[in-house]
């Protein structure tokens, strides 16, 4: 259940970053927050499952999709770090 939640909240992230990429309005304080933490959160859900299952040397099919959602969720998470950080990165700075 884990590695799947993890795959959901990293692909909702990327979701969230795509959008504050081509809908600027989107690009705010309360949404980047919530993008780089739910990216971690994600990152660190993939990660407690590629831990758990770090001993097992052969894996039941329904191990290898957990470690593949994981592996998947951190992938996306890292994307939309990646986009969030370019967006902050290239944002103009605002006079006062």
């Amino acid at each position: 259940m884990t590695a799947l939640a993890s795959v959901w909240i990293g692909a909702a992230m990327v979701l969230l970053a795509a959008a504050m990429f081509f809908w600027r309005p989107l690009f705010s304080d309360r949404l980047v927050p919530l993008a780089l933490y739910g990216s971690v959160l994600a990152m660190t859900l993939a990660g407690l499952v590629l831990w758990s299952h770090r001993k097992e040397s052969d894996p039941v099919p329904a191990v290898a999709a957990r470690r593949t959602q994981a592996k998947v969720a951190i992938v996306l998470a890292a994307a939309a770090v990646a986009i969030v950080y370019a967006l902050v990165g290239g944002a103009a700075r605002v006079s006062r």
